[in-house]
């Protein structure tokens, strides 16, 4: 097998990690798969507490209690998708927490399970978008019913405004949740890709 050339590459990528020149050394290096699991442990609670928090967010806007059913039929459905989610999160690591680094098809089954990982990452930021978008149009709504005003009253010039305003936000988290997606998760994915295809050579 020939490490050489991926022990250049990553140096050259980070100087903090170290390339060992054969895979039983790996299990004793600074490994990709350590990385993952350290972003994991500290996403893992703050993905709980938001959700906890999100829960909140009638009082903390002051919705009429007559809105309290929509919201939280919304957040409900919100929960349970988080629910599912979550249970892959917590049994992905639980497999990256068994990887001993013995042998490639165990290393194969990490990488395989990493892609889908995140692939259910972005797959449930993006299911998360209706119930903002339904929080954020409530907000809208109760601000412009403040002002005694309706939604209809609204010019067409607004109304073009305030649904392209929409339309920019959510492209914008979309775009967010992909490079973050990328950002966490993508560089160790690569490095792991990297070594299976040295293996492979």
């Amino acid at each position: 097998m020939n490490f050489d050339q991926l022990k250049e590459q990553w140096n050259n990528e980070d100087s903090n990690v170290h390339i060992p020149d054969t895979i039983e050394q790996l299990k004793g290096s600074k490994h990709p798969i350590e990385k993952i699991q350290k972003s994991m442990k500290k996403e893992f609670p703050a993905q709980v507490l938001a959700i906890i928090l999100i829960g909140f967010f009638p009082l903390q806007f002051k919705f009429p209690s007559s809105q309290y059913l929509i919201y939280y039929v919304s957040y409900v459905m919100m929960v349970v998708i988080s629910s599912y989610y979550l249970y892959g999160f917590y049994k992905f690591y639980k497999q990256t927490e068994l990887y001993t680094g013995n042998t490639k098809n165990s290393l194969w089954k990490i990488f395989h399970e990493l892609t889908l990982n995140m692939e259910r990452y972005q797959s449930f930021g993006f299911l998360l978008l209706p119930h903002f978008l339904l929080t954020i149009g409530l907000v809208i709504y109760n601000t412009l019913e403040e002002k005694g005003k309706a939604l209809s009253d609204l010019t067409n010039t607004h109304q073009y405004s305030l649904i392209l305003v929409v339309l920019i936000g959510t492209l914008f988290l979309v775009t967010s949740i992909i490079l973050w997606t990328k950002y966490i998760y993508g560089r160790p994915a690569k490095q792991l890709e990297n070594i299976l295809n040295e293996i492979d050579e």
